[in-house]
């Protein structure tokens, strides 16, 4: 019976990938393996990470793999090197979810409590509400902000879905669209209640192993996976370093290779294969009607112009990413692999430059270059510091000007140079309030570095100063009283 569900629950998700296949005009232009190669090598160069991996398919077949740079252990990279995928695992949950469903085991539209009882959050009639499918479409009212105990580490896939009962929905089930990994990772614990196996081992056997992936394995955990060390950009240069631990189950644990990667790309662009029939890849892929946000069930819409319609989704942790695309109206589709992690880094300019050179631009415009943002934050850092310097020597010139004044109006300068370290303290929350997610301070310092460097060499550097004018003025003995000339 669910499986007739799932044929037509999918019927209308159909008609999107349909459509798509249906506006396709010519078929696309010849790949040229060493264009594309000269652009991706210039490509890696202007990200500056040290290596990168790519496979691209075309009818469901891949047509070209290959890696460029080095890993963290200085081996070239090939398209069996293992890269942490971080969210595009979401994809891979998805289908491990529509498995169940289409085998009768899990109802999209059930209650998650039908299958996790102690499922709930700090608004039991909203948890009640929440369906597989809400969490499927990132629309079960949970995000980042309302889940205090997102970022605590040591937690497992059971742990982590008792401490929802403490998370506050932002909205209410199935309106809006918030991208939050506790969603995946209760799919996961959901894919192992109803079907007896751990996440990883489930994955394993009923998605990587049909789909021959025998590179590809899954962790609950970064230490569970193995994987080269990544890197992190520091003023443009990679430092290689472990990736960050904590529970990744679901949401962001396989490791994988471009080659590997490319078959999974594959029988996601036929529509089929043996993980999925028809009608459960083509659910996957059509986003829920009537809420912003075009997320479909691990992968989301994308319509920028003047490029084509695509599905994408990204990956991103701290010291990997990674980027999938699908291009519905030409049959290709593609997964870009990165042994680092910048903000800075241009990757999604990459990945526009190999949509472009796959849809019949031989000279797309590529990313910009890291190195050219590095320079200008780091020139930023050594003037913010060489002015320090300055102020600092000047601190005896600065105490004299002061003293045919009330020691009073010293105060406010002195509170303006301390200012900068609230904005400091308080960015990860400045950040989470403008895109919607959540992050530590040392998960913010390994993304940006070369961005919060430069704002904490003005914190600390103007907290220093301050306290050396405040040092000057009580050894003069001048204390809170007017000072009269000498």
């Amino acid at each position: 019976m669910a499986g007739g569900v799932l044929r037509r629950a999918a019927a209308l998700a159909g008609c999107m990938v349909v459509a798509f296949s249906a506006t396709a005009a010519a078929a696309p232009p010849e790949l040229v393996p060493a264009a594309v190669d000269r652009y991706l090598a210039d490509s890696l160069a202007a990200t500056g990470f040290p290596g990168m991996a790519v496979a691209i398919v075309r009818g469901g077949e891949v047509v070209h793999a290959a890696g460029y740079g080095t890993d963290g252990r200085g081996d070239p990279v090939t398209p069996r090197t293992p890269f942490r995928v971080g969210s595009l695992t979401k994809s891979f949950t998805a289908a491990a979810v529509l498995q169940l469903v289409d085998a009768g085991n899990v109802a999209l539209d059930a209650p998650v409590q039908t299958y996790l009882p102690d499922f709930t959050t700090a608004d039991p009639d909203s948890a009640r509400r929440i369906t597989v499918r809400h969490l499927l479409n990132q629309t079960s009212g949970l995000a980042d902000s309302g889940i205090p105990s997102l970022n605590d580490g040591g937690q497992d896939l059971a742990q982590r879905v008792a401490s929802l009962r403490a998370a506050r929905p932002v909205s209410e089930p199935g309106r809006e669209f918030h991208y939050s990994d506790p969603n995946y990772q209760v799919l996961a614990r959901l894919v192992e209640v109803v079907s007896g196996e751990p996440w990883a081992a489930y994955l394993g056997e009923r998605v990587f192993a049909p789909l021959g992936t025998a590179d590809t394995v899954a962790g609950a955990t970064a230490a569970q996976a193995d994987a080269p060390p990544g890197h992190v950009l520091l003023f443009g240069m990679p430092v290689a370093r472990p990736e960050l631990d904590g529970l990744l189950a679901g949401s962001g644990g396989v490791v994988s290779t471009a080659q590997d990667m490319g078959r999974w790309i594959g029988a996601q662009s036929t529509g089929g294969g043996p993980v999925l029939r028809p009608d459960g890849v083509a659910l996957m892929q059509t986003p829920p009607p009537g809420v912003v946000g075009g997320y479909a069930m691990g992968w989301q819409l994308g319509t920028p112009e003047p490029a084509p319609r695509r599905l994408e989704h990204t990956g991103v942790l701290s010291t990997y990413s990674a980027i999938q695309v699908l291009l519905p109206e030409s049959d290709q589709g593609f997964v870009l692999l990165f042994d680092g992690n910048s903000a800075t880094a241009d990757t999604a300019g990459v990945a526009a430059g190999l949509v472009a050179i796959l849809t019949g631009d031989a000279r797309p415009a590529g990313p910009r270059s890291t190195a050219v943002l590095a320079a200008v934050l780091g020139a930023v850092t050594l003037a913010v510091l060489a002015l320090r310097v300055r102020q600092l020597l000047r601190v005896p010139r600065w105490q004299r000007r002061l003293v045919a004044r009330p020691r009073w109006t010293a105060l406010p300068g002195l509170v303006r140079l301390v200012l900068p370290v609230a904005l400091v303290a308080g960015l990860p929350a400045l950040l989470g309030s403008m895109i919607g997610r959540s992050f530590t301070f040392w998960q913010l310092c390994l993304a940006m570095p070369d961005v919060v460097v430069p704002i904490a060499a003005w914190a600390l550097s103007g907290t220093v100063l301050a306290v050396a004018r405040i040092v000057a003025l009580v050894r003069a003995g001048r204390g809170l009283d007017p000072v009269a000339p000498r």
